[in-house]
């Protein structure tokens, strides 16, 4: 079923039984806030990239892409040519894992750190392609 913006609007106020000024001037907020999110959560094949990149032993970040926007999937390679993916988990949660960025083994969890770098946790214990 498909609404114009004018019946999606009258649509979300029916539901809610709602005609209260505030909720009805907010409504365009709601309806943008919704579809962003839903864009964010729907995974694309448009929007997906591969790109290839190396973990450096003893260094917990990876640079990310120029052109990141969010993350997929992060996996390496091992010096045995075994592919290993890590979980996408929070900054907290990796760095809470990992209080000792010296303590190194294979890379379980990785996350978005900074506009620059993932953070890996453990640190890399030796160098690998991701």
């Amino acid at each position: 079923m498909s609404f114009t913006y004018g019946e999606l609007k009258q649509e979300i106020q029916d539901y809610a039984e709602n005609d209260e000024t505030t909720f009805v001037n907010n409504l365009p907020i709601f309806i943008k806030n919704t579809e962003e999110r839903i864009l964010k959560n729907v995974q694309l094949s448009l929007f997906r990239k591969n790109v290839s990149g190396s973990m450096t032993a003893s260094n917990q970040y990876l640079a990310v892409p120029s052109d990141f926007l969010a993350p997929f999937s992060l996996s390496f390679t091992d010096g045995d040519g075994n592919k290993t993916f890590v979980d996408f988990k929070d900054v907290d949660y990796v760095q809470t894992f990992n209080p000792d960025s010296t303590t190194t083994e294979a890379p379980r969890y990785y996350a978005v750190f900074d506009i620059d770098n993932f953070i890996l946790g453990p640190t890399p214990d030796s160098s690998y392609t991701s």
